[in-house]
C-alpha cells in the first residue's frame, strides 16, 4: 500500500526497550547532522528517534544505528510514527508526555527550517489520532511516574505512610511528587535551586529538604531522582544509602546518579531504561481499548498514505509538464537559430502550433497519472471506511 514517491518516509528508531541510555545519547548527538529542512528528531527519557524525507543524493543513514536500532521506510515508517503520537509505543499505554514532546519537537523543526511538508502532513495526523486517543481515557491520568511507584512497591518498599523524596522540580519531578502524594506518601522535594523546591512543595503539599540531605536521607522508604544533570552528593548521603534499604529510582536521562553510588546500590537502584522493562501495562490497556487504539492507527496510516499518493501523483503530473516544456521551448530555440529571418507572425504561428501539440501530447499520460492517484484515494478510502 506504501506509494511509491520520491517523497517516501524512512525513520530510523532506538528504545530503552533494545538500546542502552548511553548508545542513546551518542545517537541523539549524531542525529545533529542530519539536514534541518527534511527531518524531525524527538527525544524523550525511553527514545531517541529520527524521521526524515531522504533525497538520492544523501548518504545512507542506516549505519548510525546502533545495535539494537531499526530502520523503518515508507509505511512501517508511517505507521511507527503514528503508534508513538497516539502512545501505542510507549510504557504507560496512552501517556499525555509523548504527545507533549512529539508537539514540541514539530513546534521546534517549524521554528528552525520550517518543516518539510510530508513530515508536517504526517505529525499533523499523528497529533490528531493521539488527541483523539487521549479523548476516549476514562480513568486517571497515568505517567512514568506511576510506572515508578508501582516498581517501588515491587520491589519491597510500599510507600502508603512513608517518607518519600524527589530531586528534581522539573515536570518529571512535579509528576512524581503528585504521584507519590496520591499514593499517601508522606512527600519531600528536593532540588538544587531552593527556591524552586519550596515553590513546588507548598503547591505538592510536600516539604523541602536540602539537595544533599546527608546521613538523614536514610529515613526515606524511596528516592526518585529526575534532573537534568548528575545528583552530586558527599559521601555522607552516599554511604547512608549505599549501607541503608532506601530504593533510588533515576528517572534521568542521561543517568544523575553517578556511576559509584549506582554500583554500591545494585538492585536497589532502578534506572530509566529499566522502567521500559518493567511487565506493567497501566493507562488505557483493556483489550476493548487496545482493539480501538489498533483501529484509529491503521486508520489513520491509511489516511495518510492515502494524501501520500495523491501528492506523488500531484508531483509526477507537474514533472512531466515541465520537463515537456523545456524541450519545446529547446527545440524553439533551435529553430529560430536555423531560421533568423522568420517574421513574427510565423514565428507566433509556429509557437502556438508547439503549445497546441505539447497540449495534445499531454492530455493522456496526465489523465493516467489522475487516474492512477485517483484509484489510489478510492481503495484506500474504501479500506479506511470498509467498504
Amino acid at each position: 500500500m506504501t506509494p511509491a514517491g520520491s517523497d517516501a518516509v524512512v525513520a530510523l528508531v532506538t528504545h530503552a526497550r533494545e538500546v542502552p541510555a548511553v548508545e542513546r545519547v551518542r545517537f541523539a548527538a549524531r542525529l545533529r547532522d542530519l539536514p534541518p529542512s527534511r527531518s524531525l528528531v524527538l527525544e524523550t527519557c525511553h527514545r531517541v528517534e529520527a524521521y526524515i524525507v531522504p533525497t538520492p543524493e544523501d548518504a545512507p543513514v542506516g549505519g548510525w544505528l546502533p545495535k539494537g536500532g531499526r530502520l523503518l521506510s515508507g509505511e512501517a515508517a508511517v505507521h511507527h510514527a503514528i503508534a508513538v503520537a497516539a502512545g501505542r509505543d510507549s510504557v504507560v499505554i496512552g501517556e499525555d508526555q509523548i504527545l507533549h514532546q512529539l508537539r514540541e519537537a514539530v513546534d521546534r523543526a517549524r521554528g528552525r527550517d520550517g518543516l518539510h511538508p510530508v513530515l508536517e502532513r504526517l505529525f499533523s495526523f499523528g497529533l490528531r489520532a493521539g488527541r483523539r486517543a487521549r479523548s476516549w481515557r476514562d480513568g486517571p491520568v497515568l505517567s512514568l511516574a506511576d510506572v515508578a511507584l508501582s516498581v517501588i512497591g515491587r520491589r519491597g518498599a510500599p510507600i502508603e505512610g512513608r517518607e518519600v523524596l524527589v530531586v528534581g522540580a522539573g515536570k518529571m519531578g512535579r509528576l512524581s511528587a503528585r504521584a507519590a502524594a496520591a499514593a499517601g506518601a508522606s512527600v519531600s522535594i528536593a532540588n538544587r535551586s531552593p527556591e524552586r523546591a519550596v515553590e513546588i512543595a507548598a503547591a505538592a503539599g510536600a516539604r523541602f529538604e536540602a539537595f544533599d540531605p546527608g546521613p538523614a536521607i536514610d529515613r526515606f522508604a524511596a528516592v526518585v531522582v529526575a534532573l537534568g544533570g548528575p545528583w552530586i552528593v558527599d559521601e555522607a548521603t552516599a554511604h547512608a544509602l549505599a549501607n541503608g534499604s532506601t530504593i533510588v529510582v533515576d528517572l534521568s536521562v542521561p543517568a544523575a546518579v553517578p556511576a559509584s553510588l549506582a554500583e554500591r546500590l545494585g538492585p536497589r537502584l532502578v534506572s530509566a531504561d529499566d522502567l521500559a522493562l518493567a511487565e506493567l501495562d497501566p493507562g488505557i490497556a483493556t483489550d476493548r481499548s487496545l482493539a480501538r487504539l489498533h483501529g484509529l492507527i491503521e486508520d489513520t496510516t491509511a489516511e495518510f498514505l492515502a494524501w501520500l499518493g495523491l501528492r506523488d501523483g500531484r508531483a509526477a503530473a507537474a514533472a512531466l509538464t515541465a520537463r515537456v516544456e523545456r524541450e519545446r521551448s529547446d527545440e524553439l530555440d533551435l529553430l529560430w537559430r536555423r531560421l533568423p529571418d522568420l517574421d513574427s507572425d510565423a514565428r507566433d504561428a509556429i509557437e502556438r502550433m508547439s503549445e497546441h501539440l505539447a497540449r495534445r501530447l499531454l492530455r493522456e499520460p496526465l489523465a493516467r497519472l489522475g487516474r492512477d492517484a485517483d484509484g489510489r484515494h478510492e481503495r484506500a478510502a474504501r479500506e479506511l471506511f470498509g467498504l
